[in-house]
């Protein structure tokens, strides 16, 4: 009768293991947007990586969701509207909610949640960099680096799609030229207080140069614009990029000198996964070191490489971006 009890009583533990492991893996993810915050923060809607959560679904591309000073804000779109849809709704985002929105580049993989954006907020403003033009087709992407160890180096949670794979599907999309309130930059601009867009060119995509239309007799239009977002604090500027194509370090000076204040974090892809490790090392000393940049959050096409380097460099200054994550900063 006492080995019945015990027995009973050991199989009740473990079924309420079991029923406490499968909702920490399988529940919903907790609706952090369903309400404004009191304090600012950077949410990640979309990206690769991440700690796992059957409810986040991880594809390449980035976007996230900026709260500051009262103001909500979407930074970017993801790589296909489905998926965007179902992790705003998992996060309880509200996207009738948004004071604007900005894409920072015109990619596949940034773009394509615009399309459910505009089909549920027609009306919110979006700023868009000087050359949205074409798209192109549907296609494989591959993204791995120079080195093919770097990945098992990592936590799970940054290694893309969890195991380090390298490849993933673009969607482009163009559905979103219905939204009705759009403004094309070809300059900074002061969208409200504290919040400057800060517009850029890059004479690159990734490791290719000449990025068309470069041709010498149109200079105007050589290379890739980009939108990164500065957000004033009293440590410094919280700076967002998409890809950084324009270079994060080119972004950090045009940020510093057109607003006159130091750069306290980098938030956001810095597409560095086509480069060898002297590159990315002698980056990231850059950046901390002659920039001042104090506080690093690498995300999307910043490379398994890379993540390793900067987790270096930076110390307890760095901070995994991955999707689902909550970066908090004060004003």
């Amino acid at each position: 009768m006492k080995q019945n009890r015990l027995l009973t009583a050991m199989l009740a533990f473990v079924v309420a293991f079991m029923a406490v492991l499968s909702f920490s893996f399988f529940a919903p993810p907790e609706k952090i947007l369903a309400a404004p915050s009191t304090q600012n923060r950077i949410v990640s809607l979309y990206d690769a990586f991440g700690k796992r959560n059957f409810r986040l679904i991880k594809d390449w591309g980035y976007s996230s969701l900026i709260e500051y000073n009262g103001k909500r804000i979407l930074f970017d779109g993801g790589n296909n509207a489905d998926t965007f849809k179902k992790n705003v709704e998992a996060l309880g985002l509200d996207l009738k909610t948004l004071d604007f929105a900005v894409l920072s580049h015109p990619h596949a993989d940034h773009l394509s949640g615009f399309d459910y954006l505009v089909s549920v907020n027609p009306n919110v403003k979006i700023y868009l960099p000087e050359d949205v033009n074409t798209l192109g087709a549907s296609r494989d992407f591959v993204f791995g680096g120079p080195d093919p160890t770097a990945a098992s180096k990592l936590p799970p949670e940054e290694r893309y799609f969890e195991t380090g794979v390298d490849k993933a599907f673009l969607t482009p999309s163009g559905r979103f030229y219905q939204a009705k309130n759009v403004q094309y930059l070809s300059k900074n601009l002061e969208v409200a207080p504290g919040i400057t867009l800060i517009a850029t060119k890059s004479p690159y995509l990734g490791g290719f140069n000449g990025y068309p239309p470069n041709s010498p007799e149109k200079p105007a239009l050589a290379g890739l614009p980009e939108l990164s977002l500065a957000l004033k604090t009293s440590k410094g500027e919280v700076v967002v990029s998409g890809c950084s194509h324009t270079g994060i370090e080119k972004i950090v000076q045009a940020t510093k000198t057109a607003l006159g204040r130091n750069v306290d974090t980098v938030v956001g892809g810095l597409h560095l996964f086509p480069y060898d490790k002297p590159y990315i090392e002698k980056l990231a000393v850059q950046l901390k070191n002659e920039l001042g940049v104090r506080h690093i959050v690498p995300t999307h096409c910043t490379g398994h490489l890379a993540f390793g380097i900067f987790r270096k460099v930076f110390g307890k200054e760095y901070e995994s971006g991955g999707l689902g994550t909550q970066i908090t900063f004060s004003s």
